[in-house]
């Protein structure tokens, strides 16, 4: 661990604490102290001190790659309308923002007077611009295995939602016609390691839709995305049956 005599035993408390919340140890301590100053704390200093706006920029190219090649891989028969849909939903300011607050990073920042007196500590845009500069900090302090294995780690659990049809689509049979609907495979072509699965999904035994995939899983996942295209027009707004 590399650090210089700018930094109190406080502080130096302060940043091991957090590491330890974090799950990552830095080599270079420096990094991770940049990565949680903001301007308006460097502006006030007795020297200029280094902000994180430079690691706020590349973190967020490390973070988007990161995560473009996470749900590539997650979502093989995503296309890139969806994959560029879930992209821009996780790393919008919003859900940066949230994922700083898990890690309570609001607590760690270097902020100037005006900042920390206006609640500089939970606004959304500072604290969602730190977290892109831990990812910067991060991939420069471990490389990008690293930085990909903390991020991973993560956003395990934020998954978009939108994508998981068929919970949508059992959601929305039950709501409108108190059944669930069924999957069959009916189809499978192709040597064992590169098989291609034909999906039927049905409600009360009539054929609804069909999906194909390179897997079980993802052939379902299809059928129930245009089963939910099918029957949305026409079945959305109707009275639940009794």
């Amino acid at each position: 661990m590399v650090f210089d005599s700018r930094f109190s035993s406080e502080r130096l408390e302060q940043l091991s604490v957090l590491q330890r919340r974090l799950g990552y140890s830095f080599r270079n301590i420096e990094l991770l102290d940049t990565a949680l100053t903001h301007r308006s704390y460097a502006n006030e200093g007795p020297r200029r001190s280094p902000h994180n706006e430079r690691l706020e920029f590349l973190g967020d190219a490390v973070l988007g790659l990161v995560l473009s090649e996470q749900y590539y891989r997650e979502l093989p028969e995503a296309n890139e309308g969806e994959l560029s849909k879930i992209r821009s939903r996780l790393v919008s300011a919003s859900h940066l923002a949230k994922m700083a607050r898990i890690l309570e990073l609001g607590a760690y920042l270097h902020l100037g007077k005006g900042e920390v007196s206006t609640g500089g500590r939970h606004k959304a845009s500072l604290l969602a611009n730190a977290f892109e500069a831990l990812m910067g900090a991060i991939f420069l302090d471990g490389g990008y295995a690293a930085a990909s294995e903390f991020i991973q780690k993560l956003f395990t659990r934020e998954m978009d939602p939108y994508l998981d049809f068929k919970s949508q689509f059992q959601e929305f049979v039950q709501r409108t016609k108190r059944q669930i609907p069924s999957y069959q495979v009916i189809r499978e072509d192709g040597p064992e390691h590169q098989k291609i699965f034909e999906v039927a999904v049905s409600i009360q035994g009539s054929e609804v839709a069909i999906g194909v995939g390179t897997s079980k899983k993802n052939a379902e996942q299809q059928a129930a995305k245009n089963g939910l295209t099918a029957v949305q027009s026409s079945w959305d707004g109707q009275e639940v049956e009794e």
